[in-house]
C-alpha cells in the first residue's frame, strides 16, 4: 500500500477533524466535545482513519475497475498537485483547506463505481459522509439523555455544517455532471470545485497512448453493452465534452459554412461551454491535447473502431 497516498489520507483526515471539531462546538450546544490530546480518542480518530483508509483502497481494487481504480486516484491526487501548484506558491486562498477538500474529494469521489448504476456520485458523497459522521461520533459525546434517533440526526446535521465536509460532497456530486458543473464553478467563481473537476479529467489531455489506454479500459467496464451501443452512446458522451464547433462530423464532409451554422444553431439551443477545462491551467496544459484526443475518438468510434480493441496499446 502507497506509503505517500497513506500519508496525503493522514493529513487530510486530521483536518477534517479540527474542522469536525470547531464545528461540533459551534453548533450544536448538546454534543461536548472530546479533547483530542486524550490519549484514547486520539486512538479512537486514528483507528477509524485507519478503517476507512482499508475500506476506500479496496474499494478501488475491485475487479470490474479497469480505469477507475487506485491508479486513477493517484492520477488525480498528481493533477491536483499541478493545479494547485500556483495557489501554493502565492498562499492565495486557505490552502490548508483547498488541498484537504480537494484530497478527500479524490479518494472519494469514484468509491462507489457500478458501471450499471446512474448513482455513483451521489452514493459516494454518501459514504464520505457516513465516514464523516463516524468521526463526529468518535470526537464528541452525547448528552445521556437523547434518544438514539435524535443522536443520529444530531451528528449527521453537525457532519454537514462543517465546511470542509460540504465542499467535498459538493466536488464529489459536480463530478457527475462534469461540464455543467465546470461552467457553473466558473461563473460562480467556485476555484476549489473548477480545480477538482479539472484533475478529474484530466486524463483527456494526455498524450494519444496514454489516452487510448484510458478509452481501452472504459470499454472494459462497459464490456456487457454490444458493441455498436456502445460507440453510438460513447461517441454522443465525448461531444458533449468538446466545445460547439469542435466536435467532427460523422462522414468529414461538412464545410467551414456548415459547421459554422450547426455551432450557431446548437448555442442557440444551450449554453455553449469554450473549454473542456475550467481553470486556466488546466486550459494551458491539456486543452488541445483533449480536443484532439476526443475528436480523435469519436471519428473512431463513428467507424466502429475502439482504441486498442484489435491492438494493444503501447506502453
Amino acid at each position: 500500500m502507497p506509503a505517500s497516498l497513506q500519508d496525503r489520507w493522514d493529513s487530510s483526515v486530521q483536518h477534517l477533524v479540527v474542522d469536525l471539531t470547531q464545528s461540533v462546538q459551534r453548533e450544536n450546544k448538546q454534543l461536548s466535545v472530546h479533547s483530542q490530546l486524550d490519549p484514547t480518542v486520539s486512538d479512537a480518530i486514528s483507528a477509524t482513519s485507519e478503517k476507512w483508509f482499508n475500506k476506500v483502497f479496496m474499494l478501488y481494487h475491485e475487479p470490474h475497475r479497469a480505469y477507475h481504480n487506485w491508479t486513477h486516484v493517484e492520477d488525480v491526487l498528481a493533477s491536483l498537485d499541478f493545479l494547485l501548484k500556483e495557489r501554493i506558491q502565492q498562499q492565495m486562498g486557505c490552502i490548508q483547506r483547498d488541498v484537504t477538500i480537494t484530497t478527500l474529494a479524490a479518494f472519494f469521489h469514484d468509491v462507489i463505481y457500478n458501471p450499471k448504476s446512474s448513482t455513483n456520485e451521489r452514493d459516494s458523497a454518501d459514504l464520505f459522509l457516513e465516514f464523516v459522521a463516524e468521526l463526529v461520533v468518535v470526537i464528541s459525546s452525547s448528552s445521556a439523555s437523547e434518544t438514539e434517533a435524535h443522536k443520529s440526526s444530531t451528528i449527521a446535521a453537525t457532519a454537514m455544517k462543517s465546511e470542509i465536509t460540504s465542499a467535498v460532497a459538493e466536488c464529489i456530486i459536480a463530478s457527475a455532471t462534469h461540464i455543467a458543473s465546470a461552467m457553473q464553478a466558473k461563473r460562480s467563481n467556485n476555484q476549489i470545485v473548477a480545480i477538482f473537476l479539472d484533475a478529474d479529467i484530466s486524463i483527456l489531455g494526455k498524450c494519444s497512448n496514454v489516452y487510448d489506454r484510458y478509452a481501452s479500459s472504459i470499454r472494459k467496464e462497459y464490456i456487457f453493452v454490444e458493441k455498436n451501443v456502445y460507440c453510438e452512446k460513447r461517441a454522443e458522451i465525448l461531444e458533449s465534452f468538446l466545445p460547439v464547433g469542435c466536435a467532427p462530423d460523422a462522414n468529414g464532409t461538412e464545410n467551414a459554412q456548415e459547421r459554422e451554422t450547426k455551432a450557431s444553431s446548437q448555442s442557440k439551443s444551450r449554453k455553449a461551454h469554450q473549454f473542456i477545462f475550467a481553470t486556466e491551467d488546466g486550459q494551458s496544459e491539456w486543452e488541445d491535447n483533449a480536443r484532439r484526443n476526443l475528436r480523435r475518438e469519436v471519428e473512431m468510434l463513428q467507424r466502429g473502431v475502439i482504441p486498442c480493441e484489435e491492438v494493444n496499446c503501447p506502453v
